[in-house]
């Protein structure tokens, strides 16, 4: 698989196919419609990436294409069970006022028109991980 260009969540487009899903905060992407609004964190963006990375790395069939440690930047490739067909999964993590944090995340299939809910069940999964671990704030 050849090399895919970084996603820029402020100008990221979606396709008209339902085998993506994009989760962040309001105001991050101006031209994509967000399926999920993503949680803040009480932790810095760099602590939350890392915090991440220790459980999303360590997973079957992910691969962790991408790291830009300055940027608070990764892509992944995730690969279905039987078939090994790649999804890409990109995450910024973003630093708020108040020594707060968030992310933007989109999960995007490479072949086919539908993926059956998969990028949403799995981001949705790993944010959920993700939370057992950093307890997002509630106000």
């Amino acid at each position: 698989m050849t090399s895919v260009p970084r996603i820029d969540f402020a100008t990221v487009r979606r396709p008209r196919s339902p085998n993506t899903f994009l989760l962040a905060p309001d105001g991050v992407c101006q031209q994509a419609k967000v399926d999920h609004a993503a949680p803040v964190y009480p932790i810095k963006a760099a602590k939350l990436r890392q915090e991440f990375l220790s459980l999303v790395v360590p997973l079957a069939r992910v691969s962790h294409s991408l790291a830009d440690e300055g940027d608070l930047y990764d892509d992944f490739v995730a690969r279905s069970a039987v078939f090994g067909f790649p999804d890409l999964v990109s995450v910024k993590f973003i630093d708020l006022p108040r020594g707060r944090s968030t992310l933007a995340l989109y999960s995007r299939s490479v072949y086919g028109r539908s993926d059956l809910g998969v990028n949403r069940a799995r981001s949705l999964g790993w944010i959920a991980k993700l939370n057992g671990v950093v307890k997002p704030v509630t106000a």
